[in-house]
């Protein structure tokens, strides 16, 4: 008589996926985990970078979030400064002043929370801290090239200038930067929904919207540069 008792193979659990790799191996349980869950894995694989992120995020304070932001704010302007200053110096090439200085500015002002959501996005715990520090950044830098340029590099400057540098170009600063800080909140946002590393090139077009928008005003200021002398 023909036997009714299944076989291993007739068995759920006997899937291949659900095999020990070898006799010794210890036997696990792929159900029993929660990093095993479908939104923490990544390709049909358990997603370690969650697991880490998780740990991250939860030993991270809001007073210890936002103390970063403010140092971030207030260091960024001045870096992008220092980083830009031959660039931006009389007498520097056009090909400096339409596009490695704009490039070089923009990315210095993003600098610091772009490093920070690079490597450990859940130091941050809303998108609007990322914005702060780019309007903040973007505020000093502009502050400071200001004052050199209206107290260093240009002798007696003309009360249309001055009032041309302390209103378009402090809006052109700040816009560009908040623009550029979307590009990182949007970097960071993705990385903190799906609970995966950060991808840069997520924010690379606005991060580029940014340096072209400051590389055609820079162009701009040259053409018209006889008004303001």
């Amino acid at each position: 008589m023909k036997s009714s008792r299944r076989t291993s193979s007739d068995s759920v659990f006997d899937e291949p996926h659900m095999r020990q790799t070898s006799p010794g191996a210890k036997e696990e349980a792929p159900v029993d985990s929660v990093w095993m869950e479908p939104g923490r894995q990544a390709d049909g694989q358990p997603n370690p970078y969650a697991e880490w992120y998780e740990k991250q995020k939860a030993g991270t304070t809001t007073f210890a979030s936002w103390r970063l932001t403010l140092l971030l704010s207030l260091i960024a302007g001045p870096l992008a400064v220092f980083s830009a200053f031959f660039t931006r110096a009389p007498g520097a090439g056009y090909l400096l002043i339409v596009v490695a200085g704009p490039l070089i500015e923009e990315v210095g002002k993003v600098m610091g929370p772009l490093m920070v959501v690079e490597r450990n996005p859940a130091r941050f715990i809303t998108r609007g801290q990322i914005l702060f520090c780019a309007l903040i950044s973007g505020l000093v830098f502009s502050v400071i090239e200001n004052f050199l340029y209206l107290k260093v590099y240009i002798r007696d400057p003309t009360p249309l200038l001055i009032w041309w540098r302390w209103t378009v170009c402090v809006g052109l600063h700040v816009g560009c930067s908040l623009i550029a800080g979307l590009g990182v909140a949007k970097i960071w946002q993705e990385a903190d929904q799906n609970r995966k590393p950060p991808k840069l090139e997520t924010g690379l077009p606005l991060l580029i919207t940014a340096v072209v928008l400051h590389g055609v005003y820079n162009l701009l200021a040259i053409l018209l540069d006889r008004l303001f002398v």
